[in-house]
């Protein structure tokens, strides 16, 4: 079957890496797979070297003609079987392009949620196009329910899919990435996997930083991640005008962005998922699927990822105190830390293991 996988976002983060692993996946269920990705981004570098087919455009978010007619020109040329979208800015230009093709099905995977009710025409329009709404987890079935005008029945629970072969504790190689920033191997450490973004947390982990050194001396906390593509070169300076307004240079590290991430996982013995709001996070589920003893704010998917805080513990969000209390709790616990992360090692082979979850969304195409 011919299917076009459609992502311009200029970021490359857990959905621009979880959109592309979805993609290869089903190429390798024997689908014949062009990947639409924005030109001139680390998503299209990726996949050029990852030998993806596709094509680089640039379009304009939800409304752009020609690109739109260029879309369905494709759809048409290759004779596309299933569009497959991961982000609502281009289901905006997708449903309009498929107009009168019933024989072509639209996949939307909604990574997000949405904040209100979309019931205006446009809206309804919109949705009304889309065959399939996969989302990660019950939660966000319900937001969508609720929110969005699709049909119930249309909407799928289909958790992330994970390599818990790549991401395996008792496979994992220990101390490289201690040895490549100079932490002594029995310094305790917690850290951040993330884009540096206002939303993702950093600045109340540096706000809780101070505590979290009061009480574990000799602790570490790093910051692995590049800055949000739309904001380079204005969060990472404000970060560390923090860190050195603190005097913490000696304990908070950046590291910028990694390749892989199983290698940073390895060495930490904290977790740390400080979003104000997180729909699903690739990030935590990789650290769970590492055996990681992790630490989340109560908000968003994170409450239903770590079972109300049974494979985790949970934290007020945007609350540095509440933060602090957590990542002391698991640092001054060795216990407590490895029945965690045991728990989640469990959770994640029992549900989110890639092979039974691409299986389902191989199913959604051949429907």
């Amino acid at each position: 079957m011919n299917v076009i996988h459609l992502l311009f976002s200029r970021g490359f983060g857990g959905m621009e890496r979880y959109a592309w692993r979805t993609a290869s996946a089903m190429a390798e269920h024997g689908h014949q797979v062009i990947f639409l990705r924005r030109a001139h981004t680390p998503l299209a570098a990726a996949l050029r070297g990852a030998n993806m087919p596709g094509d680089e455009w640039n379009p304009l978010n939800y409304v752009d003609l020609p690109a739109m007619l260029r879309l369905r020109a494709m759809v048409k040329k290759t004779g596309a079987r299933v569009v497959h979208v991961h982000h609502s800015a281009d289901l905006g230009l997708a449903a309009p392009a498929l107009w009168r093709m019933p024989g072509v099905k639209l996949v939307f995977s909604d990574y997000m949620w949405s904040p209100r009710p979309k019931t205006d025409r446009y809206h309804r329009l919109e949705y009304g196009r889309v065959d399939h709404l996969i989302v990660a987890a019950e939660p966000l079935r319900q937001n969508a329910a609720a929110n969005l005008p699709i049909p119930p029945e249309r909407i799928a629970v289909i958790p992330y899919g994970l390599d818990t072969a790549r991401f395996d504790p008792a496979r994992a190689a220990r101390g490289t990435f201690r040895s490549q920033w100079g932490i002594a191997p029995d310094r305790p450490l917690a850290g951040v996997i993330s884009r540096l973004d206002p939303h993702k947390g950093q600045r109340h982990v540096i706000e809780a930083a101070p505590e979290i050194l009061r009480a574990v001396p000799g602790a570490v906390i790093t910051l692995v991640g590049d800055e949000t593509p739309e904001m380079a070169g204005e969060i990472r300076p404000e970060l560390e005008r923090m860190v050195k307004e603190r005097g913490l240079e000696s304990s908070v590290i950046f590291t910028g962005g990694v390749e892989d991430t199983a290698p940073v996982l390895a060495d930490l013995d904290v977790y740390l998922l400080a979003t104000d709001s997180e729909t699903f996070s690739l990030g935590l589920l990789e650290a769970m699927a590492m055996g990681r003893a992790c630490a989340g704010s109560d908000s968003g998917g994170t409450p239903h990822m770590l079972e109300g805080g049974e494979l985790g513990l949970l934290f007020e969000p945007k609350n540095p105190a509440a933060l602090a209390g957590a990542v002391i709790r698991l640092l001054k616990d060795p216990a407590l830390r490895a029945t965690l992360g045991e728990r989640a090692r469990r959770r994640v082979e029992e549900v989110y293991d890639q092979r039974r979850v691409f299986e389902r969304i191989n199913r959604i195409y051949e429907a």
